[in-house]
């Protein structure tokens, strides 16, 4: 099943209140376990700052698929690894973060899908001015 579809079905499971054994082992549960709280899309426009799997900087802007108080998903065209530390800059309200890298997907079209973690829940880092 999708991840998508996956999302919908807990959000759904969320509302009614309905818990099941079926949510505690799928893969979306098992993600949002990891990660603490379940993401939701949120498109930011971001400045990403950090070295690259060279040891070189490098400075991009790039916005999120889906954020929490905990971290972010975004696509990369820069290669990083997991572990790495990052600094994220909201370009709508000029706020600064501190991440890790925490996960690392394949790279598809130039870019790579990249898991940031904050070091400390940052709820405020997404909002607007």
């Amino acid at each position: 099943m999708s991840r998508v579809w996956d999302e919908l079905r807990q959000a759904e499971r969320g509302r009614t209140g309905a818990a099941d054994s079926e949510s505690k082992t799928g893969d979306s549960a098992t993600n949002r376990e990891r990660r603490g709280k379940l993401r939701h899309s949120h498109r930011v426009p971001l400045l990403i700052y950090g070295s690259d799997v060279e040891k070189q900087p490098f400075h991009e802007e790039a916005f999120t698929i889906d954020a929490n108080e905990n971290g972010c998903l975004i696509a990369l065209e820069s290669a990083v690894s997991r572990g790495q530390r990052l600094f994220l800059t909201n370009t709508m309200n000029q706020a600064e973060q501190e991440c890790r890298v925490v996960h690392v997907g394949r790279r598809s079209r130039g870019k790579t899908l990249i898991g940031v973690a904050f070091a400390r829940p940052a709820p405020n880092f997404w909002r607007p001015s």
